[in-house]
């Protein structure tokens, strides 16, 4: 009932800003989202097409892709499906100009591509650790550079880079991917004061426990470390398993973030920083008054795994 709900005040909103566009009679806008073959990025796309905006889709699955922009065009919508590694510079470059040359202009900038290895740092290699900082951060910072001129001469435009709750509470297994939207959080304060003069406008998304099919992706990548009995973070990955379960059975749809990112992007005064839902910003801020030593008792419990623990229980000491 709670997801239907939310879908219908997401059809609400869509359909009052599509009667808005229509009437103010301005070209049709246009925007791109990135990581657009499932979860939070396809629910954007679906949210912005929806209310009349042209979507250009970037991922790696193309089948994925195409599918997505097929529906979207059999709803009434415009769409184009664009496979894209963004670890590569050369593609990201190619995203933005296929954008161009098929819809004229691009006006939003949805940056949400990004993963995060299931691993130990230790198992991770520096071409590993290269290569969630260009998927999460640099194709991001890429993007906005190349879009930064056209937005400005089309007027302004908006740009909406998605964060993680891991930037504001710590989780074993989240350093690469914690850091890549802690970078991004620095670069969207930075490029708030940058773009400013040209009403391009810059805002950060923390979304919370999201039902996308990232936990279980994330699940089978790490499947062999599981099972190798030499590796010594076999019972963390085990409690960290549980404890996702858990927070999926109360996680928040990816229509409902998709929804408040379809309101930012038409918004004429964004805020900086938006959480998803506000119980995240909740955490976040708790976390953030919390001593540093408490905070550090309260995770080490939440995960099962810190001093004076073997294989994630209390010692009998």
């Amino acid at each position: 009932m709670v997801n239907g709900l939310r879908r219908v005040a997401r059809d609400i909103i869509a359909g009052k800003i599509r009667s808005r566009m229509t009437e103010d009679a301005k070209p049709i806008k246009s925007a791109i989202v990135t990581g657009a073959s499932s979860g939070i990025g396809e629910a954007t796309a679906r949210c912005l097409a929806e209310a009349g905006f042209s979507v250009v889709l970037a991922a790696r699955r193309k089948d994925r892709l195409e599918r997505i922009a097929a529906e979207i065009e059999q709803q009434g919508g415009r769409a184009l499906a664009v496979p894209t590694d963004l670890s590569s510079a050369k593609e990201t470059s190619a995203l933005v100009r296929r954008a161009l040359d098929t819809f004229g202009r691009v006006d939003v900038l949805v940056n949400n591509a990004g993963y995060g290895p299931p691993y130990a740092l230790e198992q991770l290699d520096r071409n590993a650790l290269r290569h969630v900082f260009d998927v999460n951060l640099l194709a991001a910072m890429q993007l906005i550079g190349e879009l930064a001129p056209i937005m400005r001469e089309q007027g302004g435009g908006r740009v909406i880079n998605i964060s993680s709750l891991t930037r504001y509470v710590g989780a074993p297994f989240a350093s690469s991917y914690a850091a890549t939207k802690g970078g991004m959080e620095a670069m969207n304060a930075c490029m708030r004061l940058e773009l400013a003069p040209w009403n391009i406008e810059l805002s950060v998304v923390v979304p919370g426990f999201v039902d996308t099919p990232a936990f279980d992706i994330s699940r089978e990548a790490g499947k062999h470390l599981r099972e190798d009995p030499s590796n010594p973070y076999r019972e963390l990955m085990d409690h960290l398993d549980t404890f996702a379960k858990q927070q999926l059975e109360s996680a928040i749809s990816p229509d409902e973030v998709g929804a408040l990112i379809l309101q930012i992007a038409t918004s004429k005064h964004p805020k900086a920083r938006y959480f998803s839902p506000r119980s995240a910003g909740t955490a976040a801020r708790m976390f953030a008054l919390m001593p540093h030593k408490l905070a550090e008792r309260v995770l080490h419990k939440m995960y099962k795994w810190g001093p004076g623990m073997t294989h994630g229980r209390p010692t009998d000491d």
